[in-house]
């Protein structure tokens, strides 16, 4: 069996990946969502540059031979924002020019195909392709990839892995000398529940003994928010995530890769 690595880059919500190609993969970059901000009476500027100038700080350090965006590469639902119509394009097609892109559509990315480069700008000339991939999923060299929100294709289930986002998982650290609090991005990974998983797809033939992990990523735009998964409320979203993991097999680390413990096990007083 060829070895498959996964690793965090350091210090960073970014993942790669390496078997026959060497992916990067980034989740939940919420392009635009300055303008809530706004609407709500935060003054927030535009995000997009800084956005971009990070991820391609991370491109640069991988080299990959893919870019996968693994959903709500836009914020505005349902319409398309002035700035997402100005902003996606551009931020698009930067990272085009580095490796082709591979974008799984998140729960926030209606209208995406609309805000491609060679869509929102034909005049512009692209280096690699931009791919849209269905919010079912897709396998690339034995690794699924799916954003979260939905019910995937059953075939994503064959995969060895499988990396989703949605959750913008985080964890909250509460200081035992201050009334205060922070909150972490973390990675969350956990097993699959084969019972769960037969239960929604029932023709589906698994291999109970090599089920794939799953891992969730966390956000790479960092004003999102997220669930913080030592609250004792802790609720995460979409089937996979609520419906289709053994909670006590949860595992959470921060992005130094610092392992923080099984997720049923953390409270918000375990962590200081």
């Amino acid at each position: 069996m060829e070895t498959i690595i996964l690793k965090p880059l350091p210090d960073e919500p970014a993942l790669i990946v390496e078997r026959d190609r060497k992916a990067l993969v980034l989740a939940d970059l919420h392009l635009g969502i300055e303008v809530e901000f706004r609407q709500k009476g935060v003054n927030v500027g535009s995000q997009t540059e800084k956005l971009l100038a990070h991820a391609i700080r991370c491109v640069e350090a991988v080299e990959p031979e893919v870019i996968i965006l693994l959903g709500d590469v836009k914020h505005t639902v349902p319409q398309l924002s002035y700035a997402e119509r100005r902003e996606v394009p551009h931020f698009l097609a930067q990272l085009a020019a580095y490796a082709p892109v591979c974008v799984v559509k998140g729960n926030h990315d209606g209208q995406l195909q609309h805000l491609l480069p060679a869509v929102a700008e034909p005049d512009w000339e692209l280096k690699h392709e931009i791919q849209i991939k269905s919010t079912t999923g897709f396998i690339l060299d034995t690794v699924g990839y799916a954003h979260g929100h939905s019910w995937p294709a059953q075939e994503v289930f064959a995969a060895r892995y499988l990396v989703i986002g949605h959750n913008h998982p985080r964890i909250r650290l509460r200081s035992s000398s201050s009334p205060y609090s922070s909150m972490k991005p973390v990675w969350v990974r956990a097993r699959c529940d084969p019972g769960a998983i037969k239960e929604h797809y029932p023709g589906l033939e698994l291999d109970e003994k090599h089920l794939p992990w799953v891992i969730i990523m966390p956000a790479f735009n960092e004003l999102c928010g997220g669930v913080a998964v030592n609250s004792p409320n802790r609720e995460l979203m979409g089937p996979i995530a609520s419906k289709l993991l053994h909670e006590e097999t949860m595992e959470a680390y921060l992005l130094d890769g610092t392992y923080l413990g099984k997720v049923p096990e953390l409270t918000e007083t375990s962590v200081v």
